[in-house]
């Protein structure tokens, strides 16, 4: 009991003191910025709070609350074929997108939106490492896992940088309502049912390669795909760009055709 309250205290501690740095580095870098938006250290504030306990409650509902003993996760013997592996680098990408909109939409100052978005992306997949799963007598701390976080994070930088047409996007097999888990995986199933596509853009469609697992015969098998498609924020754009420009962060899901290698 009393080494889950020290966890939940220095999340706490922690989402506080990236909201400081956040308030901090507006206030001294950018003196203007709060005429831009006075209620944006409020927001930032109210937004770490409340994002940061739901994401608790979600995370420790779906894999567990963090009482145990610091271990590490065998990351090679899972069974799982990089799947997780593949999933935490999409998470890590995805999420710093999503604070970028995000701080965007609060009025944060362009300049700094990047930088605090990949800090942000950085500390909340750090958490999740430790203590979350660190602590977790069902998980464990993943190196594998925190590295490929950080290296989701590096990709958004890079896409900014020259590789505009390249991306990280995923597909689903079936419904994720037919599992337990809708939104995460901590069962071979749930996992099975994702594929993770490496995109390439040359004009007006995407061209890829993806991966994905399958346990038919109790063991896990690698799956291989050649696909052609689009996404939802392409097909949006072709009515509003603007409005496509907006939600870029939510561009995650490829529509394809396809073929199994």
């Amino acid at each position: 009991m009393l080494r889950s309250f020290a966890c939940n205290l220095f999340l706490a501690l922690l989402f506080l003191l990236l909201t400081a740095v956040l308030c901090v580095g507006q206030d001294a870098t950018e003196p203007d910025s709060s005429k831009k938006n006075p209620h944006l250290h409020r927001n930032l504030i109210v937004g770490n709070v409340i994002g940061g306990t739901a994401a608790y409650f979600y995370l420790t509902d779906t894999w567990g609350t963090p009482t145990g003993r610091f271990h590490f996760k065998e990351d090679t013997n899972d069974n799982l074929a990089l799947t997780d592996e593949i999933s935490h680098m999409f998470a890590g990408y995805q999420l710093t997108e999503a604070f970028i909109c995000i701080f965007r939409l609060l009025g944060m100052d362009s300049t700094r939106v990047e930088k605090y978005a990949m800090l942000e992306a950085g500390l909340v997949t750090t958490l999740v490492e430790f203590p979350l799963d660190a602590y977790n007598p069902g998980q464990g701390f993943g190196a594998t896992d925190f590295l490929l976080n950080w290296m989701g994070i590096g990709f958004s930088w890079l896409r900014r940088r020259g590789l505009e047409n390249f991306d990280l996007k995923f597909a689903l097999k079936r419904s994720p309502f037919e599992f337990e888990n809708k939104f995460l995986s901590s069962k071979n199933e749930e996992f099975d049912n994702f594929v993770w596509w490496a995109l390439y853009k040359p004009k007006y469609i995407w061209l890829g390669v993806g991966y994905g697992t399958n346990h038919d015969h109790n063991l896990v098998e690698s799956e291989y795909y050649l696909g052609v498609g689009t996404t939802l924020n392409d097909l949006l754009y072709l009515l509003s760009p603007a409005t496509a420009k907006r939600l870029k962060a939510l561009d995650t899901f490829f529509i394809n055709l396809h073929i199994r290698l």
